[in-house]
């Protein structure tokens, strides 16, 4: 598309009405296709009707051609599919489209549109593990747009959201707090609230988390929030008592929670737990992959992580390969979406080094551990998930010798 191409009667077809009724028959169009075919399916067709309207220059199909590249990009987010460089050009084209038909930033009555670009490439980047451009994403978003109190609630929770997962709890909770006081989304104000429990949580202050749990279950009342509050719940208690039971109870089969995520997380928390009796209670990391009921295709790094953990507690495989192995999932810890996941992967690896007497490699991971658990808690401590107060008390000057 060349930015000096005559448009005809551009803006008669980009006004709010028009934009939200081309979304709505767009999504209408896409669930056919994929009612007809699948995901893979539905993604090729986007891509070749965007590759179709290359010429446009009708106002109706720049707009229908801006769709389907939003479209593409929230295909990807949700199910993978498009590579680096189709992600940029995307990016780019629905920029140039924007540009083209005079679509300005600040106050506009459709600037809402580079503000919805900019979310779904801060969505993007995180899925991504990319924690920070997510964030500056947003950042650009707020800049572009003058927002409505709904979009002004969305915008502030991904803040918030990014923050959190770069270990910011301070500004995590003030973002998820101001979110809170914009829009009347009780769906979306319940996640917020959920996220807004995990922060105190993380932050190592148990008396903040007690007391937002409880806010928590009289304000809510999206149905997966009320189950993740138990969750939650199950966590703040697990600070003082150590005991898994509930966890387990609250993912076994035929339970609400049991669904890829809890139970890859907890893998972890077995793993990461002092005690060894609660790792013989878990099913398998290779066993929940072959369940046709889990689905674990948007949790990849998570279960690289969980499945390599159980592989270098095998006996039977060659000590040097387990690290070799271990070695390689290195990387994908930092790129986990949910910060606690991280700690509990530094932890779950410090205590199996440390359980193969590799002492050296142990007490640095453990203080990748400790690093995390004091930016989160602002300084405060350094075991916010009260798991490893047995390996605190190591002397690992002592154990290097």
């Amino acid at each position: 598309m060349q930015e000096g191409i005559a448009v005809s009667k551009v803006r008669e077809s980009w006004r709010r009405p028009a934009i939200d009724e081309m979304k709505r028959n767009v999504k209408a169009e896409l669930d056919q296709v994929l009612a007809a075919s699948n995901e893979s399916s539905r993604l090729n067709y986007i891509l070749e009707q965007i590759q179709g309207l290359e010429e446009a220059t009708e106002s109706a199909a720049l707009l229908r051609r801006f769709i389907l590249v939003m479209s593409a990009l929230v295909h990807h987010e949700r199910y993978g599919g498009l590579g680096k460089k189709q992600i940029q050009d995307l990016g780019t084209l629905g920029q140039a489209i924007l540009r083209v038909v005079g679509v300005k930033t600040g106050h506009n009555p459709t600037s809402f549109l580079h503000a919805e670009m900019h979310a779904i490439m801060s969505d993007i980047h995180y899925s991504n593990g990319e924690f920070l451009p997510s964030l500056w994403e947003r950042q650009l978003g707020a800049h572009a747009s003058v927002m409505t109190p709904e979009h002004l609630s969305r915008q502030n929770y991904g803040m918030g959201l990014s923050a959190l997962r770069l270990g910011n709890v301070t500004s995590a909770v003030l973002f998820f707090e101001k979110a809170l006081t914009e829009g009347e989304d009780q769906g979306h104000h319940d996640r917020i609230r959920m996220h807004l429990l995990k922060a105190k949580r993380l932050s190592g202050d148990l008396e903040q988390a007690r007391a937002m749990a409880v806010r928590c279950a009289a304000e809510i009342e999206n149905e997966a929030c009320l189950n993740e509050l138990k969750w939650e719940k199950a966590l703040i208690d697990l600070r003082e008592s150590q005991d898994l039971g509930e966890l387990f109870s609250l993912s076994k089969r035929g339970q609400p929670l049991h669904t890829s995520s809890y139970l890859l997380e907890l893998f972890l928390w077995t793993t990461g737990h002092a005690k060894t009796k609660w790792g013989e209670k878990i099913a398998k990391v290779s066993t929940l992959g072959s369940q046709r009921s889990l689905d674990f295709h948007r949790y990849t790094h998570l279960f690289a992580v969980a499945q390599n953990l159980e592989q270098a507690y095998d006996a039977e495989i060659p000590f040097a390969k387990r690290l070799l192995d271990i070695k390689k999932i290195l990387p994908r810890i930092q790129l986990l979406r949910q910060v606690d996941q991280e700690l509990l992967s530094w932890l779950s690896l410090a205590r199996w080094l440390y359980r193969s007497h590799h002492y050296p490699m142990a007490s640095m991971i453990f203080h990748e551990y400790q690093g995390l658990c004091l930016k989160l808690s602002g300084g405060q401590s350094r075991d916010v998930l009260s798991m490893a107060q047995d390996l605190e008390g190591v002397d690992w000057a002592a154990k290097a010798v």
